[in-house]
């Protein structure tokens, strides 16, 4: 099996289907992979962007950001890198109301036994249960 990653353009023109050409090859590059031979891997970064891209560019709302991060992460042939955090971090981003970067980050910390964060931008990660927030 060959490994490969998509990155975040692929995502967006197979969401945003502003290019229907490019919207078609990625699906079928996605529908045929296992097939191909191909496992396809989603880094942690292009969750990251493709939530940003979306939020800031495309001014979704954070419960359809929450739907498709969702229905990434259950599309049998990807395999996004850190699934069980961005789980996690997709709902506390649209139920919290927060930065998505910062959930990340939270989550990441109170898996990892971290509790502590340290911080100029406290907002967010005080509506992060589990957390001790402290400023400089």
């Amino acid at each position: 099996m060959i490994k490969a990653f998509i990155d975040t353009s692929v995502i967006l023109r197979l969401l945003i289907k502003d290019d229907e050409a490019k919207g078609d090859a990625c699906s079928k590059l996605i529908k045929n992979a296992k097939s191909d031979g191909i496992a396809l891997h989603i880094p942690p970064v292009t969750v990251l962007e493709i939530v940003w891209v979306l939020e800031k560019v495309y001014k979704y709302k954070k419960t359809a950001i929450r739907e498709i991060i969702e229905a990434l992460l259950n599309t049998p042939d990807l395999r996004v890198d850190n699934e069980p955090l961005f789980r996690k971090t997709i709902l506390l981003y649209e139920k919290k109301n927060i930065k998505f970067a910062d959930a990340v980050m939270g989550s990441w910390g109170l898996e990892k036994g971290i509790n502590i964060v340290y911080t100029y931008d406290e907002k967010d990660f005080k509506r992060i249960d589990g957390l001790d927030v402290r400023s400089l």
